[in-house]
């Protein structure tokens, strides 16, 4: 990371990074290439909701080169990843925290939902024997409209019915009632919100070789500023 400098606020500052990436020497985990190295490919769901009725992999743990093929049911005992920020809704119950498992366990959520994994020797390898997997969906109807979400048919997560995580507010509400009680005028907008996240280039990706626990250096490239524990 490039140390802080005072004297920055206000000013044009000027981009480190520039020469290399116009230069073609920009590197992203992509352009990494390690001894003894794997590549995965994730076989993703078409459907926006659907039932994973049965998934077949035997043609694509045969393939040329695949070393593994892992569906939901293999990481059921791991969980799933967690909601960083919890809350409760007005009337102090706990939002509902659906579970999130790392790959889709009976239920593809959306389009593109990872339903499962192919691990080859190559990248060539692990696309072509994910394109051998046969599932077999439950096509259901889609949530697509937060706004309707409670009165269309398809629910997302089978242990949220109505498909609503929490309701929140903030604030006195017997003051701000009566304050709209007294007020001259009430003007009522409908607001909708966009959905704000940052995209970036690449995904949040690690590489690291596997080594023996030993005192040797060990290094690890990945895309983020912050390194998690890794063992």
């Amino acid at each position: 990371m490039n140390a802080p400098q005072a004297g920055l606020i206000g000013q044009s500052v000027k981009r480190r990074e520039d020469a290399r990436f116009l230069t073609g020497r920009g590197q992203y985990t992509d352009d990494i290439v390690l001894p003894r190295q794997t590549f995965g490919y994730f076989l993703r769901s078409p459907y926006a909701n659907a039932r994973i009725k049965s998934i077949s992999t035997e043609a694509a743990a045969a393939a040329e080169g695949v070393l593994g093929v892992f569906t939901g049911e293999h990481f059921r005992a791991v969980g799933g990843l967690p909601c960083g920020w919890l809350i409760n809704s007005l009337d102090g119950s706990p939002m509902k925290e659906p579970k999130h498992p790392i790959l889709a366990d009976g239920k593809a959520r959306y389009v593109g939902d990872q339903v499962a994994l192919v691990v080859a020797e190559t990248y060539a390898q692990a696309k072509a024997a994910a394109q051998l997997i046969e599932v077999d969906y439950e096509e259901l109807p889609p949530v697509v409209d937060c706004a309707d979400a409670r009165i269309v048919p398809g629910t997302v997560h089978d242990e949220v019915p109505d498909n609503v995580c929490y309701t929140w507010g903030c604030g006195d509400k017997a003051a701000t009632d009566a304050a709209m009680a007294g007020a001259a005028h009430i003007t009522r907008l409908e607001f909708r919100n966009n959905r704000l996240i940052p995209n970036a280039i690449e995904p949040r990706a690690p590489m690291r070789p596997t080594t023996p626990r030993t005192r040797a250096t060990r290094s690890m490239w990945q895309t983020r500023t912050r390194m998690w524990s890794a063992s």
